[in-house]
């Protein structure tokens, strides 16, 4: 509650807040060019204070919990408060700056009301492509930042509604796509002239001095739950550690490794052990690993806490500099996501041995991206899509099947869109048999999806996919999920079988297939109801032999248990 307000005022008023961030993100999504945002919901909005202090936090990329405060300290210590004024934006992506990958691209822009400054209204949006050597800007193969992309600094866009028509054409001759960039771009500003609109009505009927009352009431108790939440976990050290499958190149695997420290109500997350950065773009920057921390302890935690900047002052982070998960300047840092959402599977094991109650296995490793770029009449055409896998088993539920990582808030793009805006056809999009770490609460499904690009000319394949090597891990007896596969031209004379880091140029009617990781299972297997495993085969999600040989039921091809039978394999 608001410092001086009675609750029903502070509850209104905290809705109003919260129903601004939904309409920015409904503007976004109704406004934006690129599938990316329109379709797959690769954007994130959000509230900030006078102080730059995150107060509310619309729907988008959860990953992105912690990362937008970095870009708003950065952007704010360049450009103070004082220095703005109405109709001002501002913009940067550079990964040094509090930015994440070159594509992210932040705006900010200060709100108003009666003369006075009420706080900050925030976007990010994944921009399908902002140069560099690869189509899409989201390279596997780099060496450093400065072939990744423009890279943005903290500046200003608009100063009291003028556009910067110099930083404009900077940005139109080092991107492949214009229109979407600056389509995008549009519906970013639009968002953020939309909150300073709704804050300024909400100040107009409550006064300026409620609603800062009221953005300090949900930092504070954001803070004090969070604060009772970590009170609750039993004192101790939680260590554990992952492998990514290698450098991005053919070196050896990665380790990632993080010990939790819970002391009373505060909680540090030490990461020192972790490998150093490596040549390649797999490095994942300070504010996308902050938020990697954020993420994973904010959703062991009630949804009644509010998702403020408050919420993280319990939470300490240690993590070397020159390292896989902050890297030093200009270490490469386009394939981030690798890192990034295999670091939250890691916090998670170490989670699982503080509060084992409230932590599924491991899910299938992070979104998958991979982008077809060619040209359609003789301009560029960037099909850039994220294939979302599973869940992990959790005590009390079966993991989930085909649906976006922990992390994310994506979604599979449409097979109509897809086929109707670029020259491809998707000839199978279906979950991946067999695949789910067996257990008594079983892990999410594979997914498949077959591409085949049109384009006589051909174009640049690249890949960026986790745990082609390294499996999801399984908890309390749960079995390890499976690893993802990509193929070229499979079931034909060419079929090859891909790395999950991959850019190569492919010729007109090649197939790729990829097959998401499978996620890890919950509990043995051997206790999983025999119905459970009876209905799983009917759905034909697994087999009648793994059925009989991994989960020890007897069923039927057509789903009917055998109950006398399942009893004799159990006993």
């Amino acid at each position: 509650m608001g410092q001086g307000l009675d609750p029903v005022t502070a509850s209104v008023v905290e809705h109003g807040l919260l129903s601004v961030t939904d309409e920015m993100a409904t503007v976004v999504v109704a406004t934006a060019y690129s599938p990316l945002v329109r379709d797959l919901y690769d954007f994130t909005v959000a509230l900030c204070n006078p102080r730059g202090e995150m107060v509310v936090q619309g729907v988008g990329m959860a990953i992105h919990l912690g990362a937008l405060p970095s870009a708003v300290e950065s952007i704010l210590r360049k450009f103070p408060g004082a220095c703005m004024q109405p109709g001002d934006v501002y913009i940067m992506n550079d990964a040094y700056a509090g930015g994440m990958h070159l594509p992210n691209v932040i705006l900010l822009a200060p709100c108003y009301a009666s003369g006075d400054l009420l706080g900050y209204a925030v976007t990010m949006c994944h921009h399908t492509d902002v140069g560099g050597h690869v189509p899409g800007s989201v390279p596997v193969n780099s060496r450093d930042v400065f072939g990744e992309g423009l890279r943005i600094a903290p500046m200003r866009l608009e100063h009291g509604g003028e556009r910067d028509r110099t930083l404009l054409s900077l940005i139109e001759t080092n991107t492949r796509l214009p229109r979407d960039f600056f389509g995008d771009l549009e519906s970013q500003v639009s968002a953020c002239r939309t909150a300073e609109k709704r804050l300024t009505a909400i100040a107009a009927r409550y006064g300026n001095a409620t609603i800062l009352a009221a953005m300090q009431g949900l930092l504070e108790r954001s803070e004090r739950m969070a604060r009772a939440e970590i009170a609750s976990l039993p004192d101790g050290d939680y260590s554990f550690e992952e492998f990514l499958d290698n450098d991005g190149m053919d070196g050896p695997p990665q380790r990632l490794f993080v010990n939790l420290r819970i002391r009373g109500e505060e909680l540090t997350a030490d990461f020192t052990g972790t490998a150093l950065q490596v040549p390649t773009a797999i490095n994942s920057p300070l504010a996308y690993s902050r938020s990697a921390f954020y993420l994973t302890v904010r959703s062991i935690m009630s949804q009644e806490i509010p998702n403020t900047a408050g919420f993280f002052r319990p939470l300490k982070m240690v993590a070397p500099e020159g390292t896989l998960i902050n890297p030093a300047f200009p270490g490469a840092v386009g394939a981030m996501g690798v890192t990034g959402y295999r670091l939250a599977d890691c916090i998670y094991g170490a989670l699982a041995k503080a509060a084992p109650h409230k932590v599924r296995a491991a899910s299938e490793g992070g979104t998958t991206r991979y982008t077809f770029g060619t040209t359609v009449d003789g301009k560029p055409s960037i099909l850039s899509e994220a294939l979302v896998g599973a869940w992990g088993g959790h005590e009390r539920h079966d993991g989930i099947d085909g649906v976006a990582n922990i992390a994310a808030n994506m979604a599979n793009s449409p097979v109509e869109m897809v086929e109707s805006t670029y020259p491809v056809m998707v000839e199978e999009y279906a979950y991946e048999p067999d695949s789910e770490g067996a257990g008594r609460r079983r892990g999410g499904l594979g997914v498949r999806r077959k591409v085949r690009l049109l384009a006589p000319q051909g174009g640049v394949l690249q890949l960026r996919s986790g745990r082609s090597k390294q499996r999801p891990w399984g908890f309390a007896g749960g079995e390890q999920g499976t690893s993802c596969r990509n193929v070229l031209n499979p079931g034909t004379l060419q079929e090859k079988a891909l790395r999950g880091l991959e850019t190569l140029h492919v010729p007109g009617d090649t197939v790729y297939l990829h097959v998401t990781p499978g996620a890890g299972g919950y509990g043995p297997p051997h206790e999983r109801e025999p119905e459970l495993v009876a209905r799983d085969v009917l759905d034909g999600k697994i087999s009648v032999k793994r059925a009989r040989e991994v989960y020890r039921v007897a069923v039927s091809g057509n789903g009917v248990l055998q109950k006398a039978e399942t009893a004799r394999l159990r006993s």
